[in-house]
Order: C-alpha cells, then sequence, then structure tokens
C-alpha cells in the first residue's frame, strides 16, 4: 500500500530542521532562495505528506500590505489541491498578522493566481514598502507580472 494515497495534508509553519528542505524545494521549482533567512521562514507555511515536506508559500509582513511569495509544491504532488490549500492559508495568516492586500511577483503562474482573484497590476503601482524588497528589487525581473489582492 502507498502511505501517501492516505496520508492527509497538514499544514503548518516551518519546523527549524525543515529548513533545508525548504529552501531546496524553492530553488527546484525556480524561485529565487538568495534572500532565504531563518527570519523570513518564520513566516512561511509548509504542506506535510506524514513528515515529508510537499509544499510551501511564504509571506513577507509591511501592513496593511503584505507579499505573497514562493508558492512551490512539490512535482510528484501538483494537482491535488496542496497549491489552493497553501494559498488561502497564507492569505488567513497574512490578514491575522494585520495585512489587508497581498502583492505577487511571478514569471509563471498568472493564470494560476488570476483564479483566486488575484489582478494583474503595474509593478510600479505595487506600494512603496514593497518595491524595497529583495523580489522587487533584484530578484525578480522586470519582465515578471505583479498581482494583488484585497484580502481584507
Amino acid at each position: 500500500m502507498d502511505l501517501d494515497q492516505i496520508l492527509a495534508v497538514t499544514l503548518s509553519g516551518v519546523r527549524p530542521e525543515e529548513a533545508p528542505a525548504v529552501k531546496r524545494l524553492v530553488a527546484d521549482c525556480d524561485l529565487p532562495t538568495a534572500d532565504l533567512t531563518d527570519e523570513k521562514l518564520r513566516h512561511f507555511i509548509v504542506a506535510r505528506k506524514g513528515d515529508v515536506v510537499v509544499g510551501t508559500v511564504g509571506v513577507e509582513l509591511f501592513p496593511p500590505q503584505a507579499l505573497l511569495r514562493s508558492l512551490a509544491v512539490e512535482e510528484a504532488y501538483r494537482g491535488q489541491g496542496i497549491a489552493s490549500k497553501l494559498l488561502q492559508a497564507a492569505e488567513r495568516y497574512a490578514r491575522m498578522m494585520g495585512a489587508t492586500q497581498l502583492v505577487l511577483l511571478t514569471l509563471t503562474a498568472e493564470d494560476y493566481f488570476s483564479r483566486y482573484e488575484y489582478l494583474t497590476i503595474k509593478r510600479s503601482d505595487a506600494p512603496a514598502s514593497l518595491e524595497a524588497t529583495e523580489e522587487f528589487k533584484t530578484l525578480c525581473p522586470d519582465t515578471a507580472v505583479c498581482m494583488r489582492k484585497q484580502i481584507a
């Protein structure tokens, strides 16, 4: 019997020993990791099947805005609703931490995020607090699509 078929997906914060696995997963999905410090990982959510990290998403907080970043799911676990669960959890977390708006940059997932009411905006229309992040300044190219969603 394949345990993956019966194990539920659980979500929580990143455990200290999981930091390397989270960074590896983000890198494997061709997303930036250069600025992923332990402090930033405190605001990441992981999805697990058993003890295996199969997905992650991060939030950088600049209330009343937040930057959504690094939504990543292991290839073998895609198509199971894990990304959706992570996205919903990130939105709840950002709201709980005082954010009313989430902003993101993407090179490949504009269609995915638009299904969840994220709207494409000009990068120059992003809040100044987010434009000062490494994601905006150096990690994501100018060709990345900027999107936002009101969450409260």
